[in-house]
């Protein structure tokens, strides 16, 4: 169901969920791995001896290299922390004693109002599975991926025209008036602001229901791994980002320890309490997100739709609604693993711990959001954007997007995840790919959005709006016919 995450493997899930996985589920995440059981428990050992997070630092060419640090004890470690604490460990012990507290960490943080300010500001608002452009000059802008780079999401923003880039410390930031934003998926990984990019989109959707606009956020793939625990994209200043806001200054005061960090192994403990099923941001932020959405005559996704997708997944509305049920529902599965206080007595515990947690939440991921490297779901697949600047490879790409679009009635399909140089179309203007790799963390490209316009007779325009000012027709100069027109027409 799943596929191959190969390369999607976090540091956590490539050393110890091959102990009880079984090689079908384990093949599906990891490469073949020439650690032993024992390095793995070892591994695990320092993970439950370090607790709080490991300190930022480079990700290693090795998935599991992190875990590899010389085992201390548990007791030395929390010596270590207590006493950086100033608080005796008698007391920190005593406080512990008692039953397994199963309360999710984000009922911590909902019961008490000055930690409850973190979760509203990344309330984002419910938007439809389709939005119709009702009046003639009403729009769609479209960004591709972003990637924790807060600087270029501005810069998105302020090309767009949805943003008043001067005034974003207060509120009415939003200029878009009716326009529909759609930001097409990864906005996390790679990246040193992600919760700042989520916090600013997650705003300007608030303030853009009010004036009767909409922001509309996509999964990416990185969305779907960093909530099935899957880390390997993340960037030490981003993990630092999360540890912070999530770990210092919100679930440390509203639990009253740092023992919380125990059940997540060493698997980056404040970015998975953010981004698990039911998770800090599960019900304010996440559940909004879509795998799809259809605005007037265009399906914007993060990497494709297929007709067969639509068929196997009960349509756009059947894949949201899966995707929803999954980052927020699910979460009772995991009621067992949830151990506010960190009562663990060994390291195995925390193992066989992290492990069910870690396989419940991708056994219960749907398909539409599964996958890895060259598979087919919507949030991994390549056939209509790759190779970039390029007409797509697949010989079968063109009829199969012309499927997909007619069983939703569309005229055009808008999707990232393949960077581009700028953005471009393909396949006779069915297929518009928008990820520019603008984040410093992939490209550094130039930010640019696609613009869709309803006219007074029905039809629609399609623009592309540049860092420049310029707005270009897209069918006139964007398209791409073969890849003999390919520099001529887009890069010289």
């Amino acid at each position: 169901m799943i596929g191959s995450f190969r390369k999607s493997a976090s540091y956590f899930v490539a050393t110890t969920m091959l102990v009880l996985l079984s090689p079908r589920v384990v093949g599906a995440f990891v490469r073949q791995s020439s650690s032993s059981a024992v390095q793995r428990k070892g591994a695990c050992t320092a993970a439950f001896s370090g607790l709080v997070s490991v300190p930022p630092r480079r990700i290693p060419s090795s998935p599991h290299a992190h875990l590899r640090r010389s085992t201390t004890s548990i007791t030395s470690r929390f010596l270590s922390v207590e006493a950086a604490n100033h608080q005796p460990v008698e007391e920190e012990q005593e406080e512990q004693q008692g039953p397994i507290d199963h309360t999710p960490l984000v009922d911590f943080v909902s019961s008490s109002s000055s930690e409850s300010n973190f979760l509203d500001s990344y309330q984002l608002p419910e938007s439809p599975d389709y939005i119709p452009l009702e009046r003639p000059g009403q729009r769609l802008v479209c960004i591709g991926d972003v990637h924790g780079d807060l600087p270029a999401l501005k810069q998105f923003l302020k090309v767009a025209g949805v943003y008043n880039n001067d005034n974003d410390t207060n509120e009415n930031c939003w200029t878009g008036g009716d326009t529909v934003l759609v930001q097409c998926g990864d906005i996390t990984d790679r990246g040193d602001e992600e919760l700042a990019c989520f916090q600013l989109l997650a705003k300007l959707g608030r303030e853009a229901k009010l004036a009767g606009g909409q922001v509309v956020m996509l999964y990416g793939n990185h969305e779907a791994m960093n909530a099935a625990g899957l880390f390997q994209y993340a960037y030490p200043a981003g993990n630092a980002e999360f540890e912070s806001k999530v770990g210092t200054n919100l679930l440390d005061k509203a639990l009253g320890t740092v023992r919380w960090r125990a059940q997540y192994a060493g698997n980056v403990p404040a970015r998975w309490a953010a981004m698990e099923p039911g998770g800090i941001l599960a019900k304010t932020l996440l559940q909004q997100f879509k795998v799809a959405v259809q605005v007037g005559k265009t399906v914007c996704v993060h990497a494709g739709l297929t007709e067969q997708h639509l068929k196997d997944y009960g349509g756009v509305e059947g894949m949201n609604k899966a995707a929803r049920e999954w980052i927020v529902d699910s979460a009772s599965l995991l009621d067992e693993e949830q151990n506010a206080y960190g009562e663990f007595t060994s390291v195995d515990q925390v193992m066989d711990s992290a492990q069910r947690r870690a396989k419940t939440i991708v056994s219960a991921m749907p398909p539409c959001l599964g996958g890895g490297i060259g598979a087919k779901s919507p949030v991994w697949m390549r056939d209509y954007s790759q190779p970039a600047d390029m007409p797509p490879k697949n010989p079968d790409a063109q009829s199969m997007a012309d499927a997909a679009l007619d069983a939703v009635d569309g005229d055009r399909m808008v999707m990232g995840h393949t960077p581009q140089r700028r953005i471009n179309g393909a396949l006779q203007g069915k297929v518009w790919r928008v990820d520019v790799g603008a984040s410093r963390g992939v490209n550094s490209g130039t930010p640019e959005v696609l613009e869709v316009t309803a006219n007074s007779d029905g039809t629609e325009s399609v623009h592309i709006l540049t860092s420049s000012g310029q707005r270009v027709d897209a069918m006139k100069d964007r398209l791409i016919k073969s890849a003999s027109t390919v520099d001529a027409k887009l890069y010289f």
